[in-house]
C-alpha cells in the first residue's frame, strides 16, 4: 500500500525530493504527437521557464531537471524556514508573482500596488501565504496548473492534462541527492533521445554546461542550484566533478564496452560512499524501481521507524548503489 504523501514531505524542516509528473492523454503531449503529427516541442520551453522563475519565488532550491515528451524530472531542496524570514512585503510581492493574472498587466500597475498593501495589512493572509510559500505542494501546484491550462486551450480541448498528482520521493542523504540529480540530467540519452550532454535539451545539465562556457560560473565552484536560491547544501561537490561524473556516466551508457572508470571518478564514488561496479546499472533503474525514498540503510530503517513502518521500499536498491 502507498505511503501518504503527509508521511513522506515534510513541510516543516527543510528536504531534497525527486519530483515526477507525467502527461495523460495518448503520449508525447510535450513532443512530436505521432497522431496528429503536431510537434509541442514549445511546451518544453515553456515548462523550463515556469520552473526556473517559480522556484525563485517559492523557497525552493532547484537542483536538476529534465523535461522529456511526456513527463518531467525535478531534484529540489524545498525550505520551509527560509519563508518565514522573509518579510512581510517579500512575502506579499512573491504571492503576486504566483499568481499573477491580470495584474501584471501595466495598464493594472496601481491596482496591483494595491492589493499588495491589502495583503500586507491582513495578518491572516500573510501568515497563510508565508507557509505556502515554504511548501512543495503549493510549489507543484503553480508549476503544473497554468501549463495544464494552457495546453488545453492550445489543443481546444477540456479535462485532465496530467496523470495523477506528482510523485515525490524523499532523498535522505547527499548521495541520493547527487545520484538522483545525475539521473535525471541523464534522462535524454537514456531514452536515446541525444548521445551527448551538450545536446540534452531542457535540462539541468545543459543549462550548467552553458553557463560555464559562456563564463557566467566556474567550474572549481561548488554544486549550486539552477535557479537564484543560496543554498550551501551540497557545497562539498564541485561542479567540475559533478560534470565529469554525469559526463562519462553518459559516455558509458551509449558505448558500454568503453565503460573503464577514469581514476578522477573512482574517487567521486569513493567520496560518496557507491558501489562503482552497480553504478551503470543502478543510474539506469533508478526510476523503474519506484522507491518510496532514497539514502542509505541506515537513514531508511530511521525514517521507516519515524513514520511506524517495519519496512520502505528502496532498502534494496541502497544494498546494489552504497557500499556500506
Amino acid at each position: 500500500m502507498p505511503i501518504p504523501r503527509k508521511y513522506l514531505v515534510d513541510n516543516e524542516s527543510a528536504g531534497f525530493y525527486h519530483c515526477i509528473s507525467r502527461c495523460v492523454r495518448r503520449a508525447h503531449l510535450c513532443g512530436e504527437d505521432l497522431v496528429s503529427g503536431r510537434n509541442y516541442d514549445h511546451r518544453k520551453a515553456w515548462l523550463e521557464i515556469r520552473m526556473i522563475e517559480l522556484a525563485d519565488v517559492f523557497c525552493i532550491s532547484l537542483y536538476a531537471y529534465a523535461v522529456m515528451d511526456n513527463h518531467y524530472h525535478l531534484v529540489l531542496k524545498i525550505n520551509p524556514e527560509a519563508a518565514k524570514a522573509l518579510s512581510d512585503e517579500q512575502v506579499a510581492e512573491r504571492w503576486l508573482l504566483a499568481y499573477p493574472g491580470r495584474l501584471d498587466k501595466p495598464e493594472y500597475k496601481q491596482q496591483r500596488e494595491l492589493k499588495k498593501l491589502a495583503i500586507m495589512a491582513d495578518s491572516t493572509k500573510l501568515q497563510r501565504y508565508r507557509k505556502r510559500l515554504g511548501k512543495l505542494s503549493w510549489f507543484m501546484s503553480r508549476l503544473n496548473e497554468p501549463l495544464a491550462k494552457q495546453s488545453n486551450q492550445e489543443d481546444f480541448v477540456k479535462g485532465r492534462f496530467w496523470e495523477s498528482r506528482y510523485q515525490s520521493i524523499p532523498l535522505l542523504d547527499e548521495t541520493a541527492v547527487l545520484a538522483s540529480m545525475s539521473y535525471v540530467d541523464l534522462n535524454p540519452i537514456r531514452a536515446g533521445v541525444t548521445q551527448d550532454l551538450q545536446n540534452s535539451l531542457h535540462t539541468s545539465i545543459k543549462r550548467r554546461i552553458d553557463n560555464l562556457q559562456h563564463f557566467l560560473i566556474a567550474g572549481n565552484e561548488p554544486l549550486t542550484p539552477v535557479n537564484q536560491s543560496k543554498d550551501e547544501s551540497l557545497y562539498s561537490m564541485s561542479l567540475n566533478d559533478y560534470l565529469s561524473l554525469v559526463d562519462w556516466t553518459g559516455r558509458a551508457i551509449v558505448h558500454p564496452n568503453k565503460a573503464s572508470i577514469p581514476p578522477h571518478i573512482m574517487s567521486i564514488f569513493q567520496r560518496l560512499n557507491l558501489q562503482q561496479d552497480n553504478w551503470l546499472v543502478q543510474i539506469q533503474r533508478l526510476g523503474q524501481s519506484q522507491p518510496t525514498m532514497m539514502g542509505s540503510i541506515e537513514k531508511l530503517k530511521a525514517r521507516a521507524i519515524e513514520i511506524k513502518k517495519s519496512w520502505v521500499k528502496g532498502i534494496g536498491q541502497a544494498k546494489l548503489l552504497y557500499q556500506s
